[in-house]
């Protein structure tokens, strides 16, 4: 599925897939993660949704962890799309 948009510089194109890869990325550089995936994104007009599973290291804060995954995610995404992620749904499936 592709999400269609449009800013100053024209119109754009951006698959699903593409902006999985996008918040993965930035998901596996912040620390205290020991692994995670986008499990769904859905998209409306200029507004992305998107639910993560990830999984933490032993001994990390989630509290910590979570937000600085909200922020860098957050981040990413928008700086790739031009497009406002609105919810960032994290669920926690383990410690390792």
């Amino acid at each position: 599925m592709a999400t269609r948009t449009s800013n100053r510089y024209g119109k754009i194109t951006v698959t699903n897939r593409a902006i999985k890869n996008v918040a993965g990325l930035a998901l596996r550089d912040c620390y205290g993660v020991d692994g995670g995936r986008v499990t769904d994104i859905q998209t409306d007009e200029n507004k992305i949704y998107m639910t993560m599973r990830l999984y933490l290291k032993f001994g990390v804060s989630p509290d910590a962890v979570t937000a600085s995954i909200r922020d860098a995610v957050k981040y990413a995404v928008e700086q790739f799309t031009g497009m406002r992620l609105m919810v960032l749904n994290l669920n926690v499936g383990g410690i390792r």
